[in-house]
């Protein structure tokens, strides 16, 4: 919903006195309000009813989930589509069918379509989502997720999620083959590619809110908003960092050779319908070893792993050793090692999707030189649902009485507690801990640590849940409708999948060898990086981390020597070392091309705006939107410092462009309300019911602290880089 408002700006005047007077100029800016949800809430879906019916008495569901028809012209393109996760997103689906069910247990039916619009929209147009029976079973509109009618079908989204694009129920003609204007007809109704990775945007963010019947509003999954903030976009603000742009189509349709049946194809190539990503269970329990095999392999690589430092805890202080290699190892003291993790090649959150049942964690083991080992943390991880001493990469969610929720039962969230998972290109170190044995013998040292990362879809808890739920008679009949609709036996009963993402080792103690895959500034240069997300108290840390990198760094290399002299900046902004920030940033600056990267503008105004220096904030705020146009973080930033300078028109034209990229942050929603308030416009209340609607829930303090109170997992994930203490070997 957008209502215009109209602002008038004085026209800056030239010349001399004899220039004509200024007069006022008028520009409309849009103050902006979050869509409400259509016939199909809480989805945002809307479908275009002005085309032609479907022909006789073809239901549009029925017709959403051919993929048949398609598959004729199309054989590669179907093939690879039908081994997705795209086409396995509704009931048949025994993982999703877990929850969508308790959702409609707990909500309602009706409910149900906060899912269905981008699950089950062959069930949901046919008004199945909604009716008090239930779900069949053996009909292919219940086996048939995301077809190739919709995602082909869809002629416009927004970017507010849950669904919010506009699907046209007009039948797709078949071309007649050798007829160059039927076939140009049918490209042009069929064809996506002016959206780009926009098609995937509303379906790819998603939110709980009060249309569902929640009392909080709680932001999931954001694929696309963390993309759009990214260096994948050019448009990163947290580093230097320099990467060949990528788009949601570039990762995950990547083009592979295309047979000579597939008329789709272009130069031999098609752009892949497998939307590779990271669901190996679904794979697995299907028994696709290809997708598998392709799954593992885009899996592979995509972060890194460093055992990056140490730190001998003495009685007079702890001592780093920057990097870890060849650190001394004394019988008897207390040995750390930071473990950095760096979100190499995803371009959002690792791991993404649904983050609250995320399953990728991290293994350390020390070992002596014989091979025996001393100590280790996550080993058990792979087989024990009930571990909670190893570090899992995902967000702990809560219900109203504080408790962490292990099966996704969205009906019970009611706020975030921590977030493990990495944001693109970032990086994230946890500390490990353990006493070396009094008793160690120099006979075996060199004592050999490695770290390893490993990923499985779903978490045991997880799996539990859905394999009990598949052995009902409910779910034998949706296997047994998989197999008839879709000719694939399903077993959701069997072993994950697991996949090494990356692994690490290094020596420590007498007789160790240095590492030489990678440049010590380069890995100082990560764990500082990591480091800078700890809470205020332990920011030296970082700061002494990044110094060594510094020091290290190529002297002639004046982009290695930014990149730390950034991050040493962020370090001085959140310390509050206001004018330190600016004299990094400017070193940095003097290093790099101009105008340079739009971090050094970020930190810039994070370190003014910190000491409330408002009016020495506004230029490198507003540096930092024409730098990054697409994040809206950085119109966050202008808007807060603009309105906080006293300029609420301003403010609220940056709210307002900040709102076309992510319609409920709340933060910009506060901004824009608060302008509009300054500005005595009519539009005040509403907008300040949007804030109130889209905030974080009130009690989300209280129910972090309650959780911390009865929960050592939780205690110790809400804080970035915490320790954990390896386990002696028995």
């Amino acid at each position: 919903m957008r209502r215009a408002l109209a602002i008038v700006v004085l026209a800056a005047a030239c010349g001399g006195k004899d220039a004509p007077p200024v007069r006022p100029v008028t520009i409309a800016v849009e103050a902006r309000l979050p869509s409400a949800p259509g016939e199909h809430g809480p989805s945002l879906v809307a479908i275009d009813r002005s085309t032609r019916p479907v022909p006789g008495d073809v239901s549009d569901g029925t017709m959403l989930a051919d993929a048949d028809s398609c598959s004729s012209c199309h054989p590669d393109a179907a093939a690879q589509w039908s081994a997705s996760a795209h086409s396995f997103a509704s009931f048949g689906n025994p993982i999703y069918r877990v929850n969508v069910e308790l959702m409609r247990h707990d909500l309602g039916n009706a409910t149900s379509q906060h899912c269905g619009g981008c699950h089950d929209m062959p069930l949901m147009v046919d008004g199945m989502m909604t009716s008090g029976g239930t779900i069949p079973a053996e009909d292919l509109r219940s086996h048939s997720g995301v077809t190739c009618r919709l995602c082909h079908g869809i002629k416009s989204t927004t970017k507010d999620g849950n669904g919010s694009y506009v699907w046209s129920r007009a039948p797709i003609d078949a071309p007649t083959l050798g007829d160059a204007t039927s076939i140009a007809q049918h490209k042009a109704q069929v064809s996506v590619t002016s959206q780009g990775s926009e098609l995937c945007v509303g379906c790819h963010r998603g939110f709980l809110s009060a249309d569902m019947g929640m009392p909080v509003h709680l932001s999931g999954l954001d694929e696309s908003g963390m993309w759009r903030n990214s260096a994948w976009t050019g448009n990163g603000m947290g580093r230097v960092d320099k990467v060949a742009a990528k788009s949601c189509i570039d990762c995950h349709m990547e083009r592979e050779p295309a047979t000579a049946d597939e008329l789709g194809a272009k130069h031999g190539t098609l752009a892949s319908h497998r939307f590779l990503g990271g669901h190996t269970w679904m794979a697995s329990m299907r028994g696709d070893e290809d997708h598998l095999r392709r799954l593992r392999a885009k899996l592979e690589g995509a972060a890194s792993i460093d055992i990056a430092a140490a730190r001998t805890e003495l009685p007079t202080g702890p001592t780093w050793h920057l990097p870890a290699d060849a650190a001394p190892v004394t019988p008897g003291v207390r040995l750390s090692l930071d473990v950095v993790v760096r979100n190499l090649l995803v371009g959002h959150r690792f791991p993404g999707g649904v983050l609250d049942i995320q399953d990728t964690w991290i293994e350390v083991e020390v070992a002596d030189r014989q091979g025996k080992r001393l100590a280790s943390s996550g080993l058990q991880h792979a087989t024990d649902p009930k571990d909670e001493d190893t570090h899992v990469l995902r967000t702990l969610v809560v219900d109203e009485r504080g408790e962490v929720l292990e099966e996704h039962e969205m009906a019970s969230f009611r706020t975030a507690i921590a977030t493990q998972t990495i944001a693109a290109r970032d990086a994230q170190a946890t500390r490990y801990a353990f006493d070396v044995p009094a008793t160690l013998a120099p006979s075996q040292l060199p004592l050999r640590a490695t770290a390893r990362l490993r990923h499985r879809s779903r978490t045991l808890a997880m799996q539990a849940n859905v394999c009990a739920a598949a052995r009902t008679a409910e779910g034998k009949a949706f296997l047994v409708g998989a197999a008839g609709a879709r000719s694939v036996e399903l077993d959701p009963c069997k072993p994950q999948p697991i996949t090494l993402i990356a692994e690490t080792s290094i020596e420590l103690g007498q007789g160790a060898h240095p590492s030489m895959a990678r440049p010590a500034w380069e890995r100082l240069y990560e764990h500082g990086m990591a480091l800078v997300g700890t809470v205020t108290e332990r920011l030296e840390e970082a700061r002494a981390v990044l110094d060594v990198a510094l020091a290290q760094a190529p002297a002639d290399d004046k982009k290695a020597r930014a990149m730390v002299l950034v991050q040493l900046g962020w370090v001085a902004s959140k310390q509050g070392r206001a004018d330190d920030a600016l004299a990094l940033v400017a070193e940095a600056r003097a290093l790099l091309p101009t105008p340079g990267p739009a971090v050094l503008d970020a930190i810039a105004t994070d370190a003014l705006a910190r000491v409330w220096r408002w009016e020495e904030a506004i230029a490198p705020a507003k540096a930092c939107t024409e730098r990054a146009p697409q994040n809206s973080a950085a119109w966050m930033m202008y808007a807060r410092v603009l309105g906080s300078a006293g300029d609420n028109a301003g403010a609220l034209a940056a709210a307002a462009k900040g709102l076309e990229l992510a319609p409920r942050d709340p933060d910009l929603l506060r901004s824009q309300a608060t302008a509009l308030a300054a500005l005595k416009r009519p539009e005040a209340e509403a907008a300040l019911a949007a804030y109130d609607r889209f905030r974080s829930p009130d009690n989300s303090a209280e129910l972090r602290i309650q959780c911390a109170a009865d929960s050592t997992r939780c205690a110790r994930d809400r804080e970035l880089v915490h320790t954990i203490s390896l386990t002696p070997a028995r």
